[in-house]
């Protein structure tokens, strides 16, 4: 294995990037030459596909524009066209009837919505009056039961507080009766 020192190490990095430089530029310079060598292929007119000329040279532009005219200006061979004519012409019954039917169409369907809201709107107030109901009943079931808990917690509060007031009389009797009457004496004994 050979050693190399610092100096030595780094000219052959610098040497191998310059190299690797080298190569990334010509594979670059090769892409361009196949580019640029590819010919351009020619676009057909898209109104009469022939390659002679660009589709705004065409010379079908000029009778097309005859025929179907330019959208700003008036053209003589569409006066005898009835879309265009300026003599009143009777409504068409199609058009009458379709629009009525559109209308009544429109209408029939903001009847039915408000038809469908309304019936909505009163099932809505019918199962509200029946919760409102069920509630009030629970309500009312839930305080007539905690009134009973209460007298009953009262009743035995009461119990309670007499029998430990007959206990502690109790206890007072018993420590009277115990305790002497009078001081302590001694006794004597008798020979």
């Amino acid at each position: 294995m050979y050693i190399l020192n610092d100096g030595m190490n780094m000219k052959a990095k610098i040497a191998a990037m310059e190299r690797r430089l080298e190569e990334l530029e010509m594979n670059q310079m090769q892409e361009v030459q196949a580019i640029s060598q590819t010919p351009l292929q020619a676009m057909p007119c898209t109104i009469c596909r022939s390659y002679e000329h660009l589709v705004d040279e065409s010379p079908t532009i000029p009778a097309k524009r005859e025929m179907f005219g330019d959208c700003n200006t008036y053209n003589s061979n569409w006066r005898d066209h009835p879309n265009f004519s300026w003599k009143p012409q009777p409504p068409q019954y199609k058009q009458h009837v379709q629009a009525l039917s559109q209308a009544s169409s429109l209408e029939q369907a903001m009847v039915n919505l408000s038809k469908f809201v309304g019936d909505f709107v009163g099932a809505q107030k019918s199962i509200n009056a029946q919760l409102n109901q069920r509630i009030d009943s629970v309500e009312s079931s839930l305080i007539k039961r905690m009134d009973e808990v209460q007298n009953d917690l009262s009743q035995k509060i009461d119990i309670l507080q007499d029998s430990i007031s007959r206990l502690a009389n109790l206890n007072t009797v018993q420590e009277k009766e115990n305790s002497p009457s009078q001081p302590y004496q001694k006794f004597h004994e008798y020979p």
